[in-house]
């Protein structure tokens, strides 16, 4: 559980260093850039970004317009993505719904963790959310909220930042330093001028996490929401998801979060940790 005391200052110092300009396609030669690029262009689709057009998806991608335009065309003809409501725009087909459903349903894990989940809900009058990476977010596989708190505009497939959400801290406070630093080199090309806030979060993360084994979010990502993460991992180490509990501010302190919810959190933890692969 404990963290290297040099781990913060690294991160501190971390926006003074170049990212790696190789990449995984220069380093890897069986990785397919084209491919690659595809699943950037479905990743730009969100709950709030249903419909997008052929600049929006450059923007957001970095890519030229005319390679978006193809890798587009490309995915209509088998149908990941289908004609917009207006025209020149674009939305999800079903075939990312089916790969999506495929996803949730097939490792199991989600069936496997709802009733603990629900427990830790209904006992603490809080909610619960089990997170994966992907990518520069963290995909929410499974939540439940007791029905007294505030609710939340999040359910399944909807992404929280890695670097500014309980989620995210709890990972990254968790992988190997390597996972980490290549992770913070992504949120860094991503976001260059929010880069200083997400490794000042993270610091505080990390010495969170060294003493108490939880990430706070304290009205950091909503201004009315106290939360608290912890990370979920495998039974050899290699892989990390994450646990996050919260409710409203008024009735949720800190000292709740640390002494009652925490330990139910970490102890879900260890009962989902075997179903990790």
């Amino acid at each position: 559980m404990k963290v290297n005391s040099s781990s913060v200052k690294d991160m501190q110092d971390f926006a003074a260093t170049e990212p790696d300009k190789e990449g995984v396609e220069a380093r890897d030669p069986l990785f397919v850039t084209a491919l690659a690029r595809g699943l950037d262009i479905l990743r730009c689709f969100t709950p709030d970004r249903e419909d997008l057009g052929s600049r929006e998806l450059a923007r957001l991608t970095g890519l030229p317009q005319p390679t978006v335009w193809r890798l587009c065309h490309t995915l209509l003809k088998l149908g990941y993505l289908v004609p917009g409501i207006t025209p020149n725009r674009l939305r999800v087909g079903s075939g990312v719904l089916l790969l999506g459903h495929a996803a949730i349903t097939r490792t199991g894990l989600s069936a496997f963790a709802l009733p603990m989940m629900r427990q830790v809900a209904e006992r603490h009058k809080i909610s619960v959310t089990l997170a994966e990476r992907n990518t520069t977010d963290m995909l929410i596989l499974q939540r439940i909220e007791a029905p007294s708190i505030l609710s939340l505009n999040l359910h399944v497939g909807t992404r929280l930042d890695l670097g500014l959400s309980s989620l995210g801290w709890a990972y990254l406070c968790a992988v190997d330093e390597a996972t980490r630093e290549a992770a913070l080199k992504q949120l860094r090309k991503r976001d260059s001028d929010g880069f200083a806030l997400v490794l000042n979060d993270l610091a505080r993360a990390m010495q969170e996490y060294s003493e108490w084994g939880v990430v706070f979010n304290l009205g950091r990502s909503h201004a009315d929401i106290h939360a608290v993460g912890v990370p979920v991992l495998s039974l050899d180490g290699k892989k990390v998801m994450a646990l996050t509990s919260g409710g409203a501010k008024s009735s949720v302190t800190r000292e709740k979060l640390l002494n009652e919810v925490a330990p139910s959190l970490k102890e879900l933890a260890v009962r989902l940790s075997p179903m990790l692969h």
